[in-house]
């Protein structure tokens, strides 16, 4: 395995580990979530609740993972090109 592979696979888990931690805020605020469905419909639900959380600090933390999911399905997607261009 490569350096790109790794990369890859180290860019799907940090997105996976996001998409875990918006599961986790948005069960933790009242919705129903399920683990393997509705990935996109809690994207957007958690999009529309950082600009109602009362607290800035709570909006930069839901921010920060949110970043963090767009930029690490951004290399999954551009390691994942590098592999099979090679």
């Amino acid at each position: 395995m490569g350096l790109f592979e790794f990369a890859m696979i180290l860019s799907v888990v940090v997105a996976l580990y996001n998409i875990q931690q918006i599961k986790l805020i948005l069960r933790d605020k009242g919705y129903t979530v399920d683990a393997f469905r509705g990935w996109l419909k809690d994207y957007r639900r958690f999009k529309s609740l950082i600009p109602k959380e009362p607290s800035e600090k709570i909006q930069t933390k839901y921010n920060m993972i949110l970043n963090g999911l767009h930029f690490s399905l951004l290399g999954t997607v551009l390691f994942a090109i590098l592999v099979l261009s090679r």
